[in-house]
């Protein structure tokens, strides 16, 4: 029942942001406000629950992607309640740090995993390991300088401890696929955006 709420929580997010996005970029709508905001969350729910050929549209985003990770979840949720109020849950700081996380752990995950080396990286998801370890220091330094992705670590380690995806690999949670993806993007982006605006030395 927990994986399924999940599952249903990303999506709907994802609906709802997609939702906003249309409805401002291309139909100039004001999407800020109350109303706005309850009628785009009525609309994306039911989008999300009516079935389609015996499945809901959280059940076909995630026989497509079992795992969406949980900080790019996080992610999600700060862009929708951003253009939803312009309160912003996670800062630019804290986004920045969340893709570098994201790309650093897939890339050491991902080409290792799919046989690149002897060594599986995501073996050691499965238990209490080195990984745990790493991911707790990381968690309580970004804490103590006070960067707001380490609540989003928290979040993390306390999702794998109660299970509320269905894989119990640890990876899963704080790393997936369309975040890495995401994150090489963003970070791509933001230098080249960087470079511009320095102008000449």
């Amino acid at each position: 029942m927990i994986p399924f709420a999940y599952s249903f929580i990303f999506s709907f997010l994802l609906v709802v942001f997609i939702l906003q996005s249309v409805l401002k970029k291309i139909f100039a709508v004001n999407i800020k406000g109350y109303m706005q905001a309850l009628t785009i969350l009525l609309i994306s729910v039911l989008i999300t629950a009516i079935p389609f050929q015996g499945l809901c549209l959280a059940q076909w985003i995630f026989s497509m992607n079992a795992n969406f990770s949980i900080p790019l979840t996080a992610i999600l949720l700060s862009r929708v309640i951003d253009n939803a109020s312009g309160i912003r849950l996670l800062d630019r700081n804290a986004v920045l740090t969340s893709t570098v996380f994201g790309l650093i752990a897939g890339t050491f995950l991902y080409p290792m995993a799919l046989g690149l080396g002897r060594f599986d990286p995501y073996e050691i998801g499965w238990s209490f390991s080195f990984l745990f370890m790493i991911l707790m220091a990381v968690t309580l330094l970004l804490i103590i300088v006070k960067n707001r992705f380490g609540i989003v670590l928290t979040v993390c380690i306390l999702g794998y401890n109660i299970r509320i995806m269905e894989s119990h690999n640890l990876w899963d949670y704080i790393v997936d696929p369309v975040f890495m993806i995401i994150s090489c993007i963003y970070i791509t982006t933001s230098a080249i955006k960087h470079m511009y605006t320095r102008g000449p030395v």
